[in-house]
């Protein structure tokens, strides 16, 4: 897969409809909508709709999605636009903000609590 972040619906199930072709499913014949519709638990009718870009199931699904067309489960529910891509997580936090965060805020008091991270994280490595 080329990407992680999540596309359009449409362009999402161009995306399937390519991948299960790759995998031996052809979704544009009844045949290959059940196959895939058996060996996912889904209903042929769900793997029409997302095939053509109108149906997004619930996250259960994708799981075996990912595992039948070759993907992994973490990446098919980034592109489905279910699950941030983990490149979208907010910057961590320093020390100071986080005991700013803990409601520590006398100045002796947070040099404390950032000597003793620092002593807890140099010794994890």
């Amino acid at each position: 897969m080329t990407s992680k972040k999540p596309l359009e619906p449409r362009q999402f199930g161009q995306y399937i409809t390519t991948r299960a072709r790759i995998m031996g499913y052809d979704l544009t014949t009844e045949d290959g909508r059940a196959r895939l519709a058996k060996d996912t638990g889904l209903l042929e009718t769900d793997i029409a709709a997302i095939a053509a870009g109108k149906y997004k199931p619930s996250v259960d699904p994708w799981k075996t999605f990912g595992k039948i067309l070759g993907e992994r489960h973490k990446d098919v529910l980034c592109m489905a636009g279910i699950l941030e891509p983990s490149g979208t997580r907010p910057p961590k936090k320093t020390v100071k903000e986080t005991a700013a965060d803990l409601g520590i805020k006398q100045p002796k008091t947070v040099a404390i609590f950032e000597a003793l991270v620092t002593a807890l994280l140099n010794s994890e490595k």
